[in-house]
Formats: C-alpha cells, sequence, structure tokens
C-alpha cells in the first residue's frame, strides 16, 4: 500500500475515534504532537500538513483541484460535527485553518502543497494563543460564560 492510501485508510479510520475525543484540543494534539512531548511545533505542523496533503491528492499530481479539496472539506466537516456549543466553535477554528480560502493565495481554486504550506505558519500563530513558540493544552483552554 501506498503512503498516501495508508494515510488516508488511517483517517478514514481515526474519524470516529476522533468525534469521541473528549475535546477539540484532545484531537489536534493526538493528531499533530506528533513526538508526543505536549507541544506541537511549526515544524510538526508543516510534517504533517504535507502529509495529510498527499493523502487527499487523489491523482498524485501535487495540487488539490476542486474535486479533491471537496473530499478534504467533507473530513473536516466530519471532524467538526462530532462537537456541539462552544467545542463545535472550538474546532471549527482549527478546520477553518485548512479551507481553501485559507491555502490557495493566487485564487485559482487549485491548492499547491507550496500554497498549502505557506499558509502553515499564519495557521499555527493563530492557534498559539500564548504565542510561545508551541501549541499546547494550554492554548485551547476556553474562557467561561460571561
Amino acid at each position: 500500500m501506498t503512503k498516501s492510501l495508508s494515510l488516508i485508510a488511517a483517517l478514514l479510520v481515526s474519524l470516529p475515534m476522533a468525534a469521541r475525543a473528549e475535546n477539540p484540543a484532545e484531537q489536534f494534539m493526538s493528531t499533530w504532537d506528533l513526538d508526543g512531548n505536549g507541544t506541537a511545533t511549526l515544524a510538526e505542523l508543516e510534517e504533517m500538513r504535507a502529509d495529510v496533503f498527499t493523502s487527499f491528492d487523489a491523482n498524485e499530481d501535487g495540487v488539490l483541484d476542486l474535486e479533491e479539496h471537496a473530499v478534504f472539506d467533507e473530513a473536516r466537516a466530519n471532524d467538526v460535527a462530532g462537537y456541539e456549543g462552544k467545542r463545535r466553535e472550538q474546532m471549527q477554528k482549527m478546520a477553518d485553518g485548512m479551507r481553501m480560502e485559507a491555502t490557495d493565495a493566487n485564487g485559482d481554486q487549485q491548492v499547491t502543497l507550496a500554497e498549502f504550506q505557506s499558509s502553515t505558519v499564519k495557521w499555527f500563530t493563530q492557534l498559539d494563543k500564548n504565542g510561545d513558540g508551541g501549541i499546547t493544552m494550554e492554548d485551547f483552554a476556553m474562557k467561561p460564560a460571561q
């Protein structure tokens, strides 16, 4: 099985399990903190995003076209659907960092790996709420309702 097919299979198997995660922070950290040390770094996000891109590039042409991106959108929507209320809003914000509008730098409705990766820093910065250079569970702490 190719790396792409292996990753797609892993993603499809993990979706139901991910939906059962206690909260979006746990889901994010279990996926993006590649070395499991409690901090997701920019390098880890870049590495994982490259793998994610490859897994949805079905024809392996180095571009996510509209059809491939629709499959990617559906996978992210399934992740978001596993939550309700504030947790759903939090998960949606994480998922939004990979939508076409956030990654298609030239607006041609085709996302290259370079475009996809170029938006990683902005996504990382949005998720690193305390600006300490790493994403941890603290960055996902929800403020109590006022």
